[in-house]
C-alpha cells in the first residue's frame, strides 16, 4: 500500500493504521470510510471502534521508500494517514510513538501529516519534537468554520511548513490575515457519485489570496460536479483531476519554497 498513489501532492501514502471517526461537514462523504464500510463493513470507524493496526513488513515500506530517496538524492513526500487521523484520541499510542521513531528515521522523506483535529496536537506531539521535526509537514483540513477556530491553534504549534487543506471546498473560503502566515494551501473539489458542487470562482479567490501573500497554493482537483458562473463542466476526467483540461488559469501546482532542499 502506498508505492503508487494518485495524489498528486505526494510520492507515497503510508497508513500506520486504518480507521477513524466522522468530525465534520468534510467527513459526511469520506473515502476512507466508505472503503472501510466496503471491505470490512465499518467495523473501525467511528468513536471506540477498534483502529486496523498493521505487522512489521507494513511498518518496513517507509525505510524502502528513504533508502531509495537517499540513492537518488531527493526527497519524496509522504502523505501520512490517508486512512485515518494521527491525532485520533481512539489510537493506541504505541502505535503513534512508533510512527514517530519512524519519522526520525526516515530523513530523507518529508512526511504531511493532514489532521481534522489539530487541537489534539500538542498533547499528542512526541516530547522530542522541539521547534518542529525538519522533516514534518503539519496541514489543518478545514472549511471557513473551522479554519477560524483551528487556523490559531495551528500557527500557534512550530513546524517547518504549516499549512491548511480545504479539500472538498463546499462553500466560499477567504484566508483573510490567515494567509502570510501559511506555507501551503491545497484546494479541491470533490469526486465520486453524490459529489457535492465546487465552483471555480471559490479556487480562483483562493489563488488570489496566495498569489497576494505570498503562499505557496496546490489545486487537486475540479472534482466531479464543477461548476463555472452557475453552469455544470463536464471533464473526461470523471473526477476533475486532468491538468489540461483545465481553465489555465486554475493550473496552480506549487509547494513551499521553505522547506528542506531536495538532497542533504
Amino acid at each position: 500500500m502506498g508505492e503508487v498513489t494518485k495524489i498528486e501532492w505526494c510520492d507515497h501514502t503510508f497508513n500506520p493504521w486504518w480507521g477513524c471517526t466522522q468530525v465534520s461537514p468534510l467527513c459526511d462523504r469520506c473515502y476512507a470510510m466508505a472503503l472501510d464500510v466496503r471491505w470490512f463493513k465499518g467495523a473501525h470507524w467511528g468513536p471506540g471502534a477498534p483502529r486496523r493496526y498493521f505487522g512489521d513488513e507494513h511498518w518496513q515500506q517507509p525505510l524502502k521508500w528513504d533508502r531509495l530517496a537517499r540513492t537518488r538524492h531527493r526527497r519524496n513526500r509522504v502523505f501520512c494517514a490517508s486512512m485515518a487521523d494521527v491525532f485520533d484520541n481512539d489510537v493506541d499510542q504505541l502505535f503513534r510513538d512508533r510512527l514517530w521513531s519512524l519519522v526520525r528515521e526516515t530523513r530523507n522523506l518529508d512526511w504531511i501529516i493532514l489532521t481534522k483535529r489539530i487541537g489534539n496536537a500538542p498533547k499528542m506531539l512526541p516530547p522530542d519534537w522541539g521547534a518542529g521535526y525538519p522533516n514534518v509537514w503539519l496541514l489543518a483540513s478545514v472549511d471557513q468554520l473551522a479554519l477560524e477556530r483551528d487556523a490559531p491553534k495551528l500557527l500557534t504549534i512550530p513546524a517547518v511548513v504549516r499549512g491548511v487543506s480545504i479539500e472538498p471546498v463546499l462553500a466560499p473560503v477567504r484566508l483573510g490575515s490567515f494567509a502570510p502566515r501559511l506555507q501551503w494551501v491545497i484546494v479541491g473539489g470533490e469526486s465520486g457519485a453524490g459529489a457535492r458542487p465546487f465552483h471555480l470562482e471559490w479556487a480562483r479567490s483562493l489563488i488570489q489570496e496566495c498569489r497576494t501573500s505570498g503562499t505557496a497554493l496546490f489545486v487537486q482537483r475540479m472534482g466531479s460536479k464543477a461548476f463555472a458562473q452557475g453552469r455544470p463542466l463536464r471533464f473526461k476526467d470523471y473526477a476533475g483531476g486532468e491538468l489540461t483540461e483545465w481553465p489555465g488559469d486554475l493550473r496552480v501546482r506549487q509547494f513551499p519554497s521553505n522547506r528542506l532542499p531536495r538532497s542533504h
